[in-house]
């Protein structure tokens, strides 16, 4: 029996898409291919959905009601929802966005991809640490101007990172952080211990941890908890020489407060990937703060992302075909 294969949309931050709109490389096809012998797979770039497709699976990228370029947006990710279609795999961790009614009556299972960007994420969190520390920024500045200035630079060993969030990413930017000596503590819906975690803690208590923290990292997801869960109050419990690194999303942190934060300077600075509204608009104060560095939501960059969406993907097909339960089934009402 024939298990038809669709890919559409391409791997967001993938570096080597081809001209006809899509994304496979030779080895990745052969890969799915030799999963069994029934599959056929087709590729459908992400403008060229024409709802005739008639796939049981569907490896995905987009389908959010902001896309960006290569992408599926709403509507095309939409018409891949035939009657045959059983199982969408997305290329992506974040989930809040594809949730449609075949979903959650569960005709279609959901599945994500946690830990595909864990790597070049935490690196990125790691680099944006090191850039506050070591004036980074003003070291190009310096340069520019030819001027010899030394600087008064801080140390990463030490120094006291809160991390919001103790998935995949929490835990890789804990080991990272480890290696500098830093003294790592978090938050956990369940708390329990976690490698290199100094100590981990309820989201409830955070407002008590706050204050100790040299860095606060949000690395959580966007559910109806941590929605907007940073408001003026945290800000101002945090030191005023923090450095905030968001790198989750854009609604975990009211962004009204966190430009009050950083305009009054109740917080050092900040490194933002995410932002409510994306792309961030070419008229947000946000591009002309010297205390903000903005990443257009790309700090997961890296060669590397169609090898490892494949892998994830082939791990559950093998699963599908087989009968087994699949990995990283996505809940619609708890958001991850």
């Amino acid at each position: 029996m024939t298990i038809k294969v669709a890919v559409s949309g391409i791997p967001r931050g993938y570096q080597f898409p081809r001209p006809d709109g899509n994304w496979l490389q030779e080895k990745h096809r052969r890969r799915v291919l030799e999963t069994s012998p029934d599959i056929e797979l087709i590729e459908v770039p992400a403008d060229r959905v024409k709802g005739d497709e008639e796939a049981e699976v569907v490896l995905a990228e987009g389908g959010n009601r902001t896309h960006y370029p290569g992408e599926l947006d709403w509507e095309d990710y939409q018409r891949l929802f035939t009657p045959s279609l059983r199982w969408v795999q997305l290329c992506s961790t974040g989930f809040s966005d594809n949730i449609t009614p075949e979903i959650i009556d569960g005709r279609v299972t959901l599945t994500n991809a946690p830990g595909l960007h864990t790597v070049p994420i935490a690196e990125s969190v790691v680099a944006a640490m090191l850039d506050q520390a070591k004036n980074l920024k003003q070291r190009r500045v310096n340069q520019e101007a030819h001027l010899w200035t030394q600087l008064k630079n801080d140390e990463l060993c030490g120094r006291t990172v809160l991390l919001i969030g103790l998935g995949n990413i929490g835990k890789r930017v804990a080991r990272l952080c480890k290696a500098f000596d830093m003294t790592v503590i978090g938050t956990k819906r369940r708390v329990e211990p976690v490698p290199n975690v100094d100590r981990v803690f309820p989201v409830d208590e955070l407002m008590k941890n706050l204050p100790e923290a040299d860095y606060v990292v949000v690395a959580a997801p966007l559910t109806p908890e941590t929605k907007h869960m940073l408001r003026e109050a945290e800000f101002k419990a945090m030191k005023p020489s923090a450095y905030f690194i968001n790198v989750g999303r854009g609604r975990i942190a009211h962004e009204p407060s966190l430009l009050r934060a950083l305009r009054e300077s109740w917080i050092a600075g900040a490194y933002l990937d995410v932002f409510e509204a994306e792309p961030l608009p070419a008229d947000h104060l946000f591009w002309e703060m010297e205390n903000v560095f903005v990443v257009p939501h790309d700090s997961h960059s890296s060669p590397y992302i169609g090898d490892r969406v494949v892998d994830i993907f082939c791990d559950n097909l093998r699963r599908y075909v087989d009968g087994e339960p699949l990995l990283h089934v996505c809940d619609p009402e708890r958001g991850y």
